[in-house]
């Protein structure tokens, strides 16, 4: 498989294509990839996705994709790397840019859902995305502060559409699991606050039926959910983040070293220091 390296923090493109000339590939950066409009397929990671119209597509560094184009298709891509918050001055955000990323990078691996579910979210993210890629026709700077807001708000976009696929006995049970989910996201580095005594007081649950009405709602126990997360989180760091070992261990919320790499033995069968070693060979 052919693998696109981009040395540049941040690169736009705006182009309209009757046919696909790129094989299947993977690259070295995240892509917001949105469809003005088209039609065709879109083969992401071996799932095919159809898309007649405007859509929108997020891909972390992992995913390999190509696009078969049935009718002329306008594109708007948008391709950034961990590193490209670093490279705006001024900005606050950047503490938030890795977990913001890693919530929304969970939720999308569910291919079976659009990421935007109505025609309004489709037309915002239309002109947003135009307004990037006319900034970035006037002004190719990866410093571009107008360009960073306009992404941020794509990702908002996308962060409010995502829903977990969830089943469910009633839109009551479902909003709470929803609320739920979303809380264990935004705290999956603190273990305190996501251990199910914390999480069944916040929500109004005892702790014995919280377990239960997490894993009637979600089809895991919370100690699975949590640790598969936690996984994919290590992984993307292992793969795509110059962050030490014992720094990933910290972010994630582990007493100490032995115990981190326990937890991904245990689970995937390698140490940290393998999987990562495995990346540097030829």
């Amino acid at each position: 498989m052919k693998r696109y390296f981009q040395h540049e923090f941040l690169k736009v493109s705006h182009f309209a294509a009757s046919h696909w000339e790129h094989p299947v590939h993977n690259h070295n950066h995240f892509e917001i990839i949105f469809v003005h409009k088209g039609k065709g397929l879109h083969c992401v990671s071996g799932t095919y996705i159809p898309y007649d119209g405007a859509n929108l597509f997020l891909l972390a560094p992992c995913d390999y994709h190509r696009f078969e184009i049935e009718e002329e298709t306008e594109f708007t891509f948008v391709k950034f790397s961990y590193t490209y918050l670093k490279s705006i001055e001024n900005i606050q955000a950047v503490d938030s840019w890795n977990k913001d990323m890693d919530q929304l990078l969970i939720h999308a691996q569910n291919r079976s859902r659009p990421l935007l579910q109505t025609d309004s979210e489709k037309q915002k993210a239309d002109s947003l995305m135009r307004l990037i890629a006319q900034e970035w026709k006037d002004d190719k700077n990866e410093g571009n502060e107008t360009i960073f807001f306009l992404i941020q708000a794509i990702l908002a976009t996308i962060k409010r559409n995502l829903m977990p696929g969830l089943t469910g006995s009633g839109q009551k049970h479902v909003e709470k699991i929803n609320r739920v989910i979303q809380y264990i996201h935004e705290h999956i580095y603190s273990v305190e606050k996501t251990q199910a005594a914390h999480l069944a007081d916040i929500f109004g649950f005892s702790k014995h039926y919280f377990g239960l009405f997490f894993k009637e709602q979600t089809g895991f126990t919370l100690r699975e959910y949590i640790a598969q997360n936690k996984l994919h989180l290590i992984e993307n760091r292992l793969k795509y983040s110059s962050f030490s070992i014992k720094e990933i261990s910290n972010e994630l919320g582990f007493t100490d070293l032995s115990h981190f790499n326990k937890f991904v033995k245990q689970h995937r069968g390698y140490t940290p220091s393998e999987f990562r070693g495995k990346l540097t060979k030829p």
